[in-house]
């Protein structure tokens, strides 16, 4: 029954036997308290299930990333930069004897910074004398002292270049990280692995958790003695996510064929929340 046919009742018809409480009361009043009523309170829910469901898909990944870092200390930060610009080139030079294209070699970040040192010696006991409210060392004060390193003692830099090198294949990667080797350069990050259509994997395995959910839901359907039917909501609770494996090179000059690395897989997952109606 709906609002509109609740609100046409007879009056006596309506407070006998649908709202027994307003015995007594005005029609108008009676009239004002229905429309004051949510719709929703007159309106049959339809009855259903709910249920979630979650597909899968492993890949294998086709894009690889390697960041090294190129990291030198001195007085001169123009002697820094020759030394860091020197061994940058080599880099890069490794990376285009494979075959690597210059838009996946990326050599652009730079850093500089002023490295704070630590005093070399430090005096645990001396013989002070004091003159007019100063400390004396050897017969110069602290401050002079502190003035006179400060003025003649240049600053310590660190100059710093991040590489970033992209790969199609792991084998180019084994052969790049052999050669880096030899240049020594200060850090060497982990290699980062992607899939290119990942996002054509997600969309599959959105798919097969709308199955996952409806199988679910067949099988509730199916132990209440009850038939499934239509599809009624169908919702994405998930966002593209997928977890990654990282593969950990292994070289070593002892072995003449070296380590060849194993990238792997990756599982990208995605969920879905599906409800569908119930038949007798």
């Amino acid at each position: 029954m709906n609002l509109l046919s609740f609100i046409c009742l007879p009056k006596s018809h309506l407070l006998t036997s649908h709202l027994p409480a307003l015995k007594g009361l005005p029609s108008y009043f009676t009239l004002f308290m229905c429309l004051l009523l949510p719709s929703q309170a007159f309106a049959v829910e339809e009855v259903g299930i709910e249920v979630t469901g979650q597909g899968s898909v492993v890949v294998i990944p086709d894009q690889f990333s390697l960041t090294l870092t190129i990291t030198e200390r001195g007085r001169v930060p123009s002697k820094l930069k020759a030394l860091v610009d020197k061994k940058s080139n080599s880099v890069v030079n490794a990376a285009k004897s494979l075959a690597i294209k210059e838009s996946n070699i990326s050599s652009a970040r730079v850093n500089l910074r002023i490295v704070t040192e630590r005093p070399s010696i430090q005096v645990q006991g001396v013989e002070l004398h004091k003159r007019q409210g100063s400390v004396y060392i050897d017969g110069q004060s602290i401050n002079q002292q502190a003035n006179s390193v400060n003025t003649h003692k240049q600053p310590l830099f660190e100059l710093s270049r991040q590489i970033t090198v992209k790969f199609d294949q792991v084998a180019d990667y084994d052969s790049f990280l052999a050669q880096i080797i030899k240049i020594n350069v200060s850090r060497i990050s982990s290699l980062s692995m992607n899939v290119t259509a990942r996002d054509e994997y997600y969309q599959q395995a959105l798919l097969d958790a709308i199955s996952h959910a409806q199988q679910k839901a067949q099988r509730m359907a199916k132990q209440a003695e009850r038939g499934l039917g239509k599809l009624l909501l169908v919702k994405e609770v998930s966002s593209n996510h997928y977890q990654p494996m990282y593969a950990e090179a292994m070289m070593s000059d002892a072995s003449p064929r070296g380590h060849t690395s194993l990238i792997g897989s990756q599982t990208i997952t995605a969920r879905v929340l599906v409800k569908f109606s119930l038949k007798d």
